[in-house]
């Protein structure tokens, strides 16, 4: 694997009050984006805020900001979601449309490229120095709506299709509420840091700290519905074996997996027809 050539996807980290409001646009996007096994008190704290927009006590926002991280980000089922464009060449939308859709081969999520409202839920910048990132699931809708949800910094007309399909089809998976693969607890990954690091540095001008956010960051266990790690999935990053302890190296994934169907498929599912 040549290391020169992985791209990296930055995943969006948030302010505590932007986490607040993250949380309170999910749970009026869907009641099961409620923090599992939450309290009667914080229950009511949460739905004060969400429904009523009130605050009762300033020590709710302690509580507030602690469940805003034990969150689900997922979209009601049968959601229709718009997106538009700013800027970007013509070429690069229409193959960006055609990778984009295919999620919703599997699952009862849509995504509305045709839509006439003056702002779209899901807004894409085309800013070659911002790297690719998407706002995760109902995050966009705390989003100013002058501002893009997810970018694309190196898509061209003439990239190559599997390239390009495996970054869209990342970005809009984010777009779906899925995290990145490499996040889960249970990973595994044995990473040698110093040249993580130090690769990051040099290859994004990534601190320490953001190093930390973005590639060893995990998340509670709670959060995960996926039964096991999915080597394959195309959420996971490519990774060389230059960048770990040795005899460890994930290739690169350009297409959704059997495990990401499934997946996105459960969380999001298709009705039956009527007989």
């Amino acid at each position: 694997m040549d290391i020169l050539q992985i791209h990296y996807c930055r995943e969006c980290r948030h302010s505590h009050h932007r986490e607040i409001k993250n949380l309170k646009n999910a749970v009026l996007e869907s009641a099961r984006n409620f923090p599992i096994a939450i309290t009667a008190v914080s229950r009511g704290i949460l739905e004060d805020y969400a429904y009523l927009n009130t605050i009762k006590k300033t020590e709710d926002v302690v509580h507030l900001a602690r469940m805003a991280v034990e969150r689900n980000k997922e979209w009601e089922n049968g959601r229709i979601l718009t997106v538009s464009f700013f800027g970007g060449n013509k070429t690069v939308h229409q193959r960006l449309i055609r990778h984009a859709q295919r999620w919703s081969e599997y699952c009862n999520i849509i995504f509305d490229f045709s839509h006439r409202q003056p702002v779209a839920d899901v807004r894409i910048a085309f800013n070659k120095m911002d790297g690719s990132w998407s706002q995760v699931g109902t995050d966009i809708l705390s989003v100013d709506k002058t501002e893009p949800t997810m970018n694309f910094g190196w898509l061209t007309p003439t990239l190559n299709d599997e390239e390009f399909g495996q970054v869209v089809l990342h970005e809009f998976g984010h777009t779906l509420a899925c995290i990145h693969e490499h996040s889960r607890p249970d990973a595994g990954i044995p990473w040698d840091k110093p040249k993580v690091y130090a690769y990051y540095k040099a290859a994004d001008g990534w601190d320490k700290a953001e190093v930390d956010a973005q590639v060893f960051y995990q998340y509670d266990k709670n959060l995960i519905r996926g039964s096991k790690l999915d080597r394959k999935s195309i959420m996971m990053y490519a990774i060389p074996e230059e960048l770990t302890i040795g005899n460890y190296e994930i290739g690169f994934n350009s297409d959704l997996s059997k495990s990401d169907r499934s997946y996105i498929g459960k969380l999001y599912p298709k009705k039956l027809k009527a007989l």
